[in-house]
């Protein structure tokens, strides 16, 4: 991926990142969950590249992600992050796919696990990311 499709993905993310905030703010825990999970899927995508074949699945992006091989040198994820991206995939598939409502509690927890992904992201490339802690 050339710089300025990387500049427009990180910008997707971002803004999946303030659209999850905003809409935590006005009590719409199950959308502000899955912004947040876009807000991660966006920057795991910035960090690993293109895929090597055709688009990155949800389900598999993370496979590749958490190994740590984007990072230089190459540092396998802490098993948290690991563990807390893998229970907002989850969150958002129940959320859009079974109707289940998300809390706020949920909506915290998702804000927090996408601001610590986007600032990893952010600090190895060099971006930039405003992000609050929830």
């Amino acid at each position: 991926m050339d710089a300025q499709q990387q500049q427009a993905l990180w910008t997707i993310a971002q803004e999946h990142y303030e659209a999850a905030e905003l809409c935590a703010e006005r009590g719409w825990h199950t959308v502000s969950v899955a912004c947040s999970y876009y807000a991660v899927y966006t920057a795991m995508w910035v960090a690993l590249d293109d895929p090597p074949h055709g688009q990155w699945s949800h389900a598999g992006i993370l496979q590749y992600f958490a190994p740590g091989q984007w990072r230089h040198p190459a540092t396998p994820l802490e098993r948290t992050l690991t563990r807390a991206i893998r229970r907002l995939y989850n969150a958002r598939v129940h959320a859009q796919y079974r109707g289940e409502s998300r809390t706020g509690q949920d909506s915290a927890e998702a804000l927090n696990t996408a601001n610590q992904v986007l600032q990893l992201v952010a600090r190895t490339f060099g971006l930039s990311h405003g992000g609050s802690a929830p």
